[in-house]
């Protein structure tokens, strides 16, 4: 593992998420608010009525994690990283991974499933550094 790699957090839940990047392994992390413009909150009863095949959290769930996940096509296109860690509550973060493109999927190095949108970033350098510790046990 090379210390230069670019790392892109992921944290996320059900409908906010927030993009980090980590220029170095064990490197400090920046907010990149930028990389979301445009990303929209999607809430259980944003798009009027919900067809019965489904819980419409999880409905809307699943909606805006795909749009996060196609936004995240665009920021790897943008802004090369070399891996990307997961942060979201256990549901989200499944539906997450299910949402990734295979070269997406492929730079995961490893998850936490807690929700974390509003922690602080030292909080954030803590799990990231966990997961990383974890990924290499």
């Amino acid at each position: 593992m090379t210390p230069d790699a670019r790392t892109l957090v992921v944290v996320a839940d059900g409908h906010r998420a927030r993009l980090l990047e980590q220029p170095r392994i064990d490197g400090p992390l920046h907010d990149r608010p930028e990389w979301l413009s445009g990303l929209k909150e999607h809430h259980p009863h944003s798009h009027g009525p919900v067809p019965h095949e489904g819980d419409p959290h999880d409905l809307a769930e699943r909606a805006f994690v795909k749009d996060l996940a196609h936004r995240l096509e665009g920021v790897a296109r943008e802004q090369p990283f070399d891996q990307m860690i997961l942060i979201a509550p256990p549901r989200a973060l499944g539906h997450l991974r299910d949402a990734l493109s295979p070269s997406l999927a492929h730079k995961v190095i490893g998850s936490n499933p807690h929700e974390r949108v509003d922690a602080p970033i030292m909080t954030l350098e803590d799990v990231v550094h966990g997961v990383r510790r974890d990924a290499t046990a």
